[in-house]
């Protein structure tokens, strides 16, 4: 027998699943608890979402999956990285007491070589694809669009006091980047 998935009784409980239904309405299913869908709203999203690696069944962690594997730092290999931080997540949250941590050591060591190996090898390939760009590279593309913006904006009326201030953003940008 198939499980009964909750409904809400009122549209704005905050309880309620933001899936939409093929009416183009919101969903009026309670969510799975932390995250934002309901169980059958998050096995459609599946579907939509088949071209990542690991289809995740459990709503939260599809969630989480999301979360982490969107982040500036984990360039490729993505959802390994993801999946192996969320496992090092479930299990410091599962944590009681000094004992328990002290118990949790290796396992939670051995969850942290892995992601360690997991960022360095996807760093290498990403150098490899010629998808990382060294500094000096870097510095070169900026030097030469602060010429193309001082070529393009100099014969302009005002064209050097904005010049000015456009290299003064540049310049702070790259120093807090």
């Amino acid at each position: 027998m198939p499980h009964e998935i909750d409904r809400v009784n009122s549209k704005d409980d905050p309880r309620r699943c933001l899936g939409l239904i093929p009416s183009g309405g919101q969903c009026m299913n309670v969510a799975v608890d932390g995250a934002s869908l309901c169980e059958k709203c998050a096995r459609t999203d599946l579907v939509e979402n088949s071209r990542r690696q690991y289809l995740l069944t459990n709503p939260r962690f599809q969630a989480r999956l999301a979360e982490l594997s969107t982040a500036d730092e984990i360039k490729s290999l993505r959802d390994e990285v993801a999946i192996a931080r969320m496992l090092v997540e479930g299990r410091l949250n599962t944590i009681k007491d000094d004992q328990d941590l002290f118990a949790s050591c290796g396992a939670i060591n051995t969850l942290l070589l892995t992601i360690e190996k997991l960022v360095s090898r996807s760093h290498i390939l990403e150098q490899n694809l010629g998808q990382l760009y060294h500094r000096s590279t870097i510095i070169q593309m900026m030097q030469a669009f602060v010429e193309i913006v001082d070529e393009e904006v100099r014969p302009l009326e005002g064209g050097v006091p904005a010049i000015d201030r456009i290299v003064e953003h540049i310049y702070a940008y790259a120093r807090t980047a």
